[in-house]
């Protein structure tokens, strides 16, 4: 039996296991171009204290607004909410629009990190995950690919991926219903 795969589907799928390589301290990214969001989890190995997390928020939506205000573009509605799990916080960041750029997942990224650092349950196996194709995840070249990925794509408006991270792998799902 011979699997065909077709290219065009492809993209949507590389992007987010480039996202997750380049990205080791995000636990999943859920990509939903039908709903126009687009989100990303974190882990943390404890429960942020209520002020913090409020003093955490408020920055968060302050940066966010400073960017968008720099790139003189419209604001995009983006939302930060934390799940308790056991002794561990789930985190997330949640964008309504169809897109965004690597710039943003990278201020994202590291506000999360500069206020969380330590706390964040981070997979630093990232040898594991090129399959012995590095070159295909070395910053200049993905950050060309992620930005060509990121935008809109108006072929795929039923696109609905998640992909996570688990022992030293990266699966992507497509979460359409037929």
């Amino acid at each position: 039996m011979k699997l065909e795969q077709n290219p065009d589907e492809l993209t949507g799928v590389t992007l987010l296991i480039n996202l997750l390589v380049r990205f080791p301290e995000i636990l999943t990214i859920h990509y939903n171009l039908a709903e126009a969001h687009f989100k990303l989890s974190f882990m943390l190995n404890m429960h942020p204290e209520p002020e913090r997390y409020a003093a955490f928020r408020r920055k968060f939506s302050e940066c966010m607004k400073a960017y968008y205000k720099m790139l003189q573009i419209d604001p995009v509605s983006s939302k930060i909410f934390q799940k308790p799990i056991n002794d561990w916080t789930l985190l997330q960041v949640l964008f309504h629009k169809k897109n965004a750029s690597l710039e943003e997942i990278n201020m994202i990224n590291t506000l999360i990190l500069d206020e969380f650092g330590e706390e964040i349950i981070a997979d630093i196996r990232t040898e594991g995950f090129t399959g012995g194709h590095k070159e295909f995840f070395d910053r200049s070249t993905g950050e060309d690919l992620v930005e060509c990925l990121l935008p809109e794509r108006k072929k795929h408006k039923k696109e609905n991926l998640f992909a996570f991270r688990e022992a030293g792998k990266v699966y992507v799902f497509d979460k359409q219903c037929p």
